[in-house]
């Protein structure tokens, strides 16, 4: 199979990003002969290495790309928020969620952060595609609950303005769903809360009588929501 043949069968296949176990799929060829054509079409300037066992066809120049080079992960957070939007700002970073404690990175001059979380957590994600590569980022309800869940990396004001970007296209029944399946009243109470200041009505939430702080990165001073038992210790 020549260059141009495996060139435009990646094409088809949305594999802008590829591994070298999927040119052994799409050539049927030995892992050596492949290894040493990647080797030397690298040399060539006739493809892209990426990192070790990562290659392109094109140049990558979006970073959200990067997330296809890191199995079990979900473009999250900050970098959530920019894909969406929902801020001006542009980061030299790309953040994901992760099952794994996992060191960060850099790759062509983009900082990869990892943000560990638990297994049972993992989940409201969704797939699509930018630039003919498949990547994994949360949707809309999961990039709420993990910025409100990360408070100590993305401000409050930034996951307000999310919510209000977006408060016609949020599904509070899949966000009340997302909710109960973590199963904390802290992050019940914090969501509740910043819905509600944007006129989301949400109902039915398991929240315990101890008051916690709204953010939990300030001091334990502020007044006292009574119905979400909160210490509003930062003006939204």
């Amino acid at each position: 199979m020549n260059l141009i043949t495996i060139i435009k069968t990646l094409e088809y296949l949305q594999l802008n990003i590829f591994t070298l176990d999927d040119l052994i799929k799409i050539t049927n060829q030995k892992k050596e002969v492949i290894k040493n054509k990647l080797t030397r079409l690298v040399a060539q300037k006739k493809i892209f290495r990426i990192k070790k066992g990562y290659y392109s066809i094109k140049k990558i120049n979006d970073k959200f790309q990067l997330q296809r080079t890191y199995n079990q992960t979900y473009i999250c957070l900050q970098s959530a928020l920019e894909y969406y939007g929902s801020t001006t700002q542009r980061f030299n970073n790309l953040d994901l969620i992760t099952k794994k404690a996992l060191n960060n990175q850099e790759i062509n001059k983009t900082k990869i952060t990892f943000h560990k979380v638990k297994k049972e957590m993992f989940f409201g994600y969704q797939k699509n595609t930018i630039n003919n590569t498949e990547i994994f980022i949360s949707n809309i309800e999961k990039t709420i609950i993990d910025c409100i869940y990360f408070s100590s990396k993305v401000y409050l004001t930034d996951t307000i303005d999310f919510i209000k970007k977006f408060k016609n296209k949020i599904d509070i029944t899949l966000l009340k769903t997302y909710l109960h399946k973590i199963n904390s009243s802290a992050l019940n109470k914090r969501t509740g809360y910043l819905l509600e200041l944007q006129g989301i009505k949400i109902t039915g939430l398991k929240i315990n009588n101890k008051y916690e702080k709204l953010n939990n990165n300030l001091q334990n001073k502020g007044t006292k929501n009574k119905k979400w038992k909160l210490i509003i210790n930062e003006e939204l």
